[in-house]
């Protein structure tokens, strides 16, 4: 109700401000007789007549004037905040709060706040790295970086790049335990996995050679809520061990690494996706969001 109401006030305005209504539908760009309707129905709604009306001329009645007047003092805060708006949407400054989990930070979170900073020095990043679900609206976060399994959310989820599983280890330890070339031989091996908050991914499922998803348990000498620290066990020989791809760094490319099992397929996992809660983004934000993007876009998806 009460934007519409604003809506009619504002087409009043510019019946009053163009002296016709031909012109005013013109810059509206409405059918004059829509423009009339819309008059007669904020006439309707207040109780009074606002215009005089003949075939010549439009004049404005007493209670026209009065309205009017108060019309005008809503337009130009109507107008001082879509100037506002749009300043904060384009401005080359201001900060910018984001969460993500830690293993985000050095292949995709940080190179893009670098090169963000070197064009704009005055935009700021404030990074809660964090693998806790937060309340991105309650505790005032412009987005997060997740990786994310999109639910029915009032949130906007915005695909960053597709995450696979690999499986991995160092060159020291195939030479020690030979190359697995099944999954029984694989799992029989010693591993390291992922374990937080009671989650522990000690399994690995997989598709066979008939489609169907099939699950081994791993023999895990290791747990830890650190990708990071899962990728520096294996580079040190250790053990074996699962990661999404996105936690790389080119360690395969080096041959520090070596991908396991290569052509196992596994089921989906969640993509990484930009979380945020409404489309209007300050400069920044909108910024970040695009250039990690491209970022995302130019690191190979290793796996199937």
């Amino acid at each position: 109700m009460a934007i519409e109401l604003n809506k009619q006030l504002m087409a009043f305005v510019d019946v009053v401000k163009f002296e016709s209504f031909a012109e005013a539908a013109k810059h509206r760009d409405m059918l004059p007789s829509l423009l009339s309707r819309n008059i007669k129905s904020l006439e309707d709604k207040l109780g009074v007549v606002l215009l005089k009306r003949t075939t010549r001329a439009l004049s404005l009645t007493e209670a026209g004037e009065a309205i009017y007047q108060q019309a005008l003092v809503l337009k130009e805060l109507e107008d001082k905040m879509n100037n506002f708006a749009q300043n904060y949407s384009t401005a080359e400054t201001g900060l910018v709060r984001l969460t993500c989990a830690s293993h985000l930070s050095r292949n995709f979170i940080l190179p893009t706040i670098q090169e963000i900073q070197a064009e704009y020095p005055n935009i700021r990043f404030e990074v809660d790295y964090d693998d806790r679900r937060v309340d991105i609206i309650k505790e005032d976060f412009d987005m997060a970086i997740r990786i994310w399994k999109p639910q029915d959310t009032s949130l906007i989820g915005q695909k960053l790049r597709s995450t696979n599983l690999v499986i991995l280890a160092s060159p020291d330890f195939i030479q020690r335990h030979g190359m697995p070339e099944t999954i029984e031989q694989l799992v029989a091996l010693p591993s390291a996995c992922y374990a937080r908050l009671g989650v522990v991914r000690d399994k690995i499922q997989y598709y066979d050679a008939e489609d169907r998803i099939q699950s081994v348990s791993m023999n895990p000498l290791y747990k830890s809520s650190s990708p990071e620290s899962l990728i520096q066990s294996a580079l040190a020989g250790m053990y074996y061990t699962v990661v999404t791809d996105q936690n790389l760094s080119g360690e395969i490319e080096r041959g520090e690494l070596v991908q396991l099992l290569p052509d196992m397929r596994f089921p989906f996992e969640p993509s990484m996706y930009a979380v945020y809660p409404n489309r209007d983004l300050s400069f920044g934000a909108r910024l970040f969001v695009d250039k990690l993007k491209q970022r995302c876009a130019e690191i190979p998806v290793i796996g199937n």
